[in-house]
């Protein structure tokens, strides 16, 4: 498996904290930058709503407004006289056609196309407009469209103003009101035709400046859910265009809003809605505009947020490659002087480049360093030095088995040698006495032999263990040397490892071995126990005792005991001052069986 470097590390967290930081501030920017965008499109939808609403609404308060100065004008009144009593009427053309009141006052504002006037009976066209302009009819026709009729006749019922909604055949709205004489009685009505292009005029206007756009759209739509006013994208859309989207729904229920809808040419559009408060027309009133178009802001800052990410996160890698290299390159640098330093070469030092963790670490690494080469030095020392106590005690071995085979082995053998050339020469019964002091010389040096074979390797310890072994040492030493060795045992193990048993042995001999040599006590004692599956060897004596720390003695005895408890795992502890005697505690771990 490959190995990823912390400098890798550094790199991928940083770029990854950099790119979830982008990712949730790129995406909260976005989302409200949409939201904000698309709540402005959409007031300014329903701002524009609003205008054209309230346009169409004044347009037929001022067409209602309107016809009631024409209902009540003293020509209007004059005309239904004549028309009742069937008088010609070319006199009275004569006397109204070249100075209208009518005339002039609807031929100011253009938006009628006829002006009707009925007895409740017939229904004549007084006023038409053409091309030339608004005139009076040079003759009274009488009107027999029967839609007109019942319209007519419905004002007459109701007493009140009345619009009819546009018909497919004629794409005409009238707007008629009853005519009132002095003594209030109703003598007819007066009906004014509007095209359905007054309606386009108000509904239909775009520019640049109107917010729009190039697919925003206002228009009407009647309670069969059909146009009544014209397309953007559609010619002749009144009344050929069916509009059942989602918003013309609602707003025929009542409701007033704007949302995200499909528009009757099926593109998802944003959409402002609401009831026209007309009275006697079911109209509803829409602008919309495509979302793509009202997107368009979005779908750029959404492009901008993209590449600030982008840039934003190369800058992130930059300067996380950077940083990772600042800080990974000291641990190389410790990296590299670890190696050394595993390699022996403990002079290896770094230079502190920085107050922090790192320049810590550095100084700390420095000082490791230092007591490693100190350690390696005292080691080397502790090394030499056991090897050397190693060969000095082997040579002393071998100078001691040298002596003895010399002074005690050697002369034996020699007197035995010099008892038998005497016995060569001798008479018969001094031969017999010398024959007799040669076999107790020989009996002597048996004796000798079997000693030195008992200081190479006592045979009680094989034969009967660590106790006795020991308990024959001091009792050896007290009657070679006369200071009194105390021998106490407690809870030894019946078989112990002979490892152990030899290392104890030996260990016990070679500080019996200094209490003889160098203590000049009179008094001592071995205590051997063992407790917790440890064995405990305790040598005291009342000497004259030494400082344990400036003890400069070239001897080994001290080094070889530590040695032989270090090799079995074991404590060692040697207490005294001088004129206190000196106290050996050693506690070696035993293995249960």
């Amino acid at each position: 498996m490959k190995s990823i470097s912390i400098s890798e590390k550094l790199i991928f967290y940083f770029v990854s904290l950099g790119i979830v930081v982008i990712i949730i501030i790129g995406f909260y920017s976005f989302y409200f930058t949409k939201k904000a965008l698309l709540s402005r499109t959409f007031d300014q939808l329903t701002s524009l709503r609003l205008e054209k609403k309230n346009r169409i609404e004044q347009f037929f308060l001022d067409r209602d407004r309107d016809l009631s100065l024409i209902s009540k004008s003293e020509e209007i009144i004059k005309i239904i006289d004549v028309i009742n009593s069937h008088s010609n009427p070319a006199n009275w053309i004569n006397k109204f056609q070249y100075n209208s009141y009518l005339s002039k006052y609807i031929s100011s504002y253009g938006y009628y196309q006829s002006l009707y006037i009925t007895n409740s009976h017939e229904v004549v066209q007084y006023i038409s407009s053409s091309q030339s302009g608004v005139e009076i009819n040079p003759e009274i026709e009488y009107v027999s469209n029967p839609n007109l009729l019942d319209f007519c006749k419905e004002i007459e019922l109701s007493g009140k103003t009345i619009i009819q909604d546009l018909t497919k055949s004629k794409l005409l709205i009238y707007i008629g009101t009853p005519v009132f004489n002095e003594a209030i009685d109703m003598i007819g009505s007066v009906v004014l035709e509007i095209p359905v292009t007054a309606i386009n005029n108000i509904m239909f206007g775009y520019s640049e400046n109107n917010g729009l756009g190039e697919t925003g759209e206002t228009y009407l739509v009647g309670n069969d859910y059909l146009m009544r006013s014209n397309s953007r994208f559609k010619e002749n859309a009144v009344f050929n265009i069916k509009v059942n989207s989602t918003s013309v729904m609602k707003a025929f229920l009542g409701e007033t809003g704007a949302e995200i809808v499909c528009d009757y040419r099926n593109i998802s559009c944003l959409s402002s809605y609401s009831r026209v408060n007309i009275e006697g027309l079911r109209w509803v009133i829409l602008a919309e505009i495509d979302e793509q178009e009202a997107m368009i802001p979005v779908y750029a800052i959404r492009n901008s947020i993209l590449l600030i990410s982008v840039i934003i996160a190369a800058s992130v890698f930059v300067f996380a490659f950077v940083i990772s290299k600042r800080i990974t390159l000291p641990l190389k640098r410790l990296q590299k002087a670890s190696e050394q330093i595993g390699a022996g070469n403990y002079d290896t030092r770094l230079t502190v480049s920085s107050k922090d963790e790192i320049g810590s670490l550095t100084d700390t690494f420095n000082d490791m360093a230092s007591r490693l080469k100190k350690q390696n030095e005292e080691i080397e020392e502790e090394k030499t030095k056991r090897v050397s106590s190693l060969i000095d005690g082997q040579e002393m071995e071998r100078q001691r088995l040298s002596r003895d085979l010399h002074d005690s082995l050697g002369q034996s053998i020699l007197a035995v040698k010099i008892k038998l050339e005497q016995a060569k020469n001798a008479s018969a019964e001094k031969s017999q006495q010398i024959i007799f002091e040669t076999r107790e010389l020989l009996k002597n040096t048996i004796q000798e032999i079997r000693n030195i074979s008992n200081n190479l390797m006592p045979p009680v310890l094989e034969a009967f263990g660590i106790e006795h072994g020991l308990k024959n040492l001091c009792k050896d030493t007290t009657e070679n040397t006369g200071i009194k060795i105390n021998f106490t045992t407690e809870n030894i193990p019946g078989s112990l490892d002979p490892r152990l048993q030899i290392y104890l042995y030996r260990i016990s001999q070679e500080a019996i071995n200094n209490i003889t040599k160098h203590s000049s006590a009179t008094l001592a004692s071995v205590k051997i126990s063992c407790c917790r599956n440890c064995i405990s060897l305790n040598i005291a004596d009342n000497g004259k005792g030494f400082e344990v720390q400036k003890n400069t003695s070239k001897g080994n005895g001290i080094m070889n005991m530590k040695e032989r408890v270090q090799l079995l795992r074991g404590e060692y502890k040697i207490l005294s001052s001088p004129g206190k005697g000196t106290r050996i505690n050693i506690e070696i771990p035993v293995l249960s069986t």
